[in-house]
């Protein structure tokens, strides 16, 4: 897979960073939502759509559907931005983890809620007695829902410290 063609510089001053997080802030409220999001990827770092979905669930760590100028700017400055995308398996089980996150994410709200987590608990095989276990070691934030990034550290299949 081709390396995306970016134009952004990862040793750029932090006031670089927030004029680039706010030019895709169009409605100034402190959070980039999906369509921000998608605009600043494309438009600033040259990715594609499957790309931009899959690095949408990636840098909501929190689950929020909103992406903090912190969480944006962690992953701009890492040295691994792109390292799920330029290798082929990686960015296949990626797009894999994406796909059934999405299926089980019935209300689009980008996070799984306790009910959501049951049905694809149950569909993997799990036992009802280990749902509350399950649920709450998957929680790492004791938020009440698994983040896209706590249900990838779950599948274990892309090992999370290089996100």
């Amino acid at each position: 897979m081709a390396k995306p063609k970016s134009f952004f510089n990862p040793n750029a001053p932090d006031i670089v960073l927030r004029s680039l997080y706010m030019k895709y802030d169009i409605d100034g409220n402190g959070k980039l939502d999906r369509n921000e999001l998608t605009s600043l990827l494309k438009d600033d770092l040259g990715l594609t759509d499957s790309q931009v979905e899959a690095y949408y669930l990636l840098l909501d760590k929190d689950g929020d559907a909103k992406i903090s100028f912190d969480e944006l700017v962690s992953w701009l400055k890492s040295g691994e931005r792109f390292k799920n995308i330029q290798d082929k398996t990686r960015y296949h089980r990626l797009q894999k983890a994406v796909k059934m996150f999405k299926k089980y994410d019935t209300d689009g709200s980008h996070s799984l809620d306790r009910e959501e987590f049951k049905k694809l608990f149950c569909d993997c095989g799990g036992k009802a007695k280990k749902l509350d276990a399950a649920f709450a070691s998957m929680d790492e934030d004791g938020n009440g829902k698994i983040a896209f990034q706590e249900f990838l550290k779950w599948l274990n299949w892309i090992p999370m410290e290089e996100f």
